[in-house]
Formats: structure tokens, sequence, C-alpha cells
């Protein structure tokens, strides 16, 4: 699957604590060598759609688990995967 980062998912990966940073980075190396299944299914990163919850664009908005408690937020076209944000809260993740 190819990657796309926008720059507001830079912006709110500088501002989170290093070990979180370092969930970052696993998180983009196994995002960028699996496929949408593969994805879908890993243990660790763990692509889930969030029901409900759209990006202004009305596209559906998806999570990437990047530590315990911290999320990336992505949306999905074709097949490239677009990079949002991430939220250090679980909780905030979902709403």
């Amino acid at each position: 699957m190819k990657l796309a980062i926008k720059p507001s998912f830079l912006e709110s990966a500088l501002l989170l604590e290093q070990p979180v940073r370092r969930g970052i980075l696993k998180m983009l190396e196994v995002a960028g060598s699996c496929s949408m299944g593969e994805l879908l299914s890993h243990q660790g990163v763990h692509l889930e759609k969030l029901k409900g919850l759209n990006a202004p664009d009305g596209s559906p908005l998806y999570s990437l688990r990047v530590t315990r408690s911290a999320r990336a937020i992505a949306t999905i076209d074709g097949d490239t995967l677009t990079l949002r944000y991430v939220e250090a809260d679980h909780g905030k993740a979902y709403h």
C-alpha cells in the first residue's frame, strides 16, 4: 500500500513524546510494507474503519494503532493510505 502523509500528521506527531514517535516510525514501516488486507488483520497496527466518522470531504476515517493508547487517523483512496493526524488519547481518536 502506498503512503501519503499530510502536514497535519507531521505537526501532530512532533508534539508527542518520544515513545509515541518511535511507535509512529514502526507503524510507518509496517503500513508501507503491507497490503490493505494485511493491514486489516495485522495484530500490531490493526487498521480499522471508524464507524460514523468521516473526513471533511466525506471519505471514511480509519485508525491505525501506534502505541497502546495512540492512534494514527487516516483515509484511503484506492491503494493510497493518507495519514491525516495522530491522536495520543485512544478515546479521543474515536470521536
